[in-house]
């Protein structure tokens, strides 16, 4: 494989996945766990994915004028241990503006999750930085952030743990450190919303999916031709 340019292609992708391409997020966040050892297949993968990019040049983020009052939405999901490796949940958000996606990302947790509301939760909690960082940004432009900003999860146990945490007994070996958002919650900073798991476009960011459901969450980021 050193006749390859695989750690150089990935990081070309990776720039395209992190400022203007996020439908490749997920894919090019599982390509680069291989950087220090690929084989055939992941540059096959990698070679898909060029593939892919030439077939959807033309794809660019749009923006428009909405009614809602809210300045940003964010939408936040979570898998269950999919990785082969470690078992690790991979995490993925968005933050959306006037129908477009500004900020995304997809990661692998840090951690083991034990329940799906273990690795959502830990997901929400790790996207309420960015919320909380959108909402600093917005007060230094002279904007009201009176109004709490809305968290949207298709995981409805991990919203009850969010608003009720008396009701957390499966959760008690979870770090202190993730429970930060609940504070956001109380303080009415962030309202954590329910969305049906086929409307929730992070779902792009966490698993590999149907070209039915990658076309739709596609363009539910922003991404049209």
């Amino acid at each position: 494989m050193k006749a390859y340019p695989y750690r150089e292609l990935i990081g070309k992708l990776l720039y395209l996945a992190i400022a203007t391409r996020p439908d490749i997020a997920y894919t090019i966040g599982v390509l680069c766990c291989f950087v220090e050892n690929p084989g055939m297949e992941h540059w096959l993968a990698a070679k898909r994915v060029l593939w892919y990019l030439k077939g959807t040049i033309n794809m660019k983020m749009v923006y428009s004028w909405q009614s809602s009052p809210d300045l940003f939405t964010t939408f936040s999901d979570a898998d269950l241990s999919r990785n082969p490796d470690n078992s690790r949940s991979t995490g993925g958000f968005a933050i959306c503006i006037g129908g477009g996606t500004t900020q995304w990302g997809s990661r692998l947790q840090p951690h083991v999750s034990l329940s799906s509301t273990e690795s959502e939760y830990t997901t929400a909690s790790k996207v309420s930085c960015e919320i909380m960082w959108m909402r600093y940004l917005f007060e230094e432009l002279g904007y009201d952030m009176a109004r709490p900003s809305p968290l949207l999860v298709d995981n409805k146990s991990a919203i009850q743990v969010l608003k009720h945490p008396e009701h957390q007994s499966t959760m008690k070996h979870m770090h202190r450190a993730y429970h930060w958002i609940r504070e956001q919650v109380e303080q009415r900073t962030i309202a954590v919303r329910h969305v049906p798991g086929d409307e929730n476009p992070t779902d792009i960011f966490t698993k590999s999916l149907g070209r039915v459901k990658f076309v739709k969450f596609r363009h539910m980021l922003g991404l049209c031709e």
